[in-house]
């Protein structure tokens, strides 16, 4: 037996709203069945979503971290200095 969730509960379990999981779905990223007037979610498939998902930000932080380092590896940001105001003209003297 399949264990089936539906929208509410699928935002619940990602952590978002339930328009996002229906916007998500619509648009094929989320693995869902429209039943009638309601979604249907296999919990098992949305795991599994979520565990590739994972691995795929996890590379690509990974391949930005080393393309980091190889561009420049010893070399450090600089920050950049703070204009200096202009300065006042002085008050005539008399």
């Amino acid at each position: 037996m399949l264990d089936t969730i539906n929208a509410e509960q699928c935002a619940k379990l990602l952590g978002c709203t339930e328009e996002t999981v229906e916007e998500l779905t619509r648009k094929g990223d989320l693995p869902g069945l429209k039943f009638g007037r309601s979604w249907v979610f296999v919990r098992a498939d949305l795991l599994a979503y979520l565990a590739e998902r994972a691995r795929l930000e996890a590379d690509e932080r990974r391949s930005g971290r080393a393309n980091a380092q190889q561009a420049a590896p010893n070399v450090r940001a600089i920050k950049p200095r703070r204009q200096q105001p202009p300065a006042l003209p002085r008050p005539a003297t008399a």
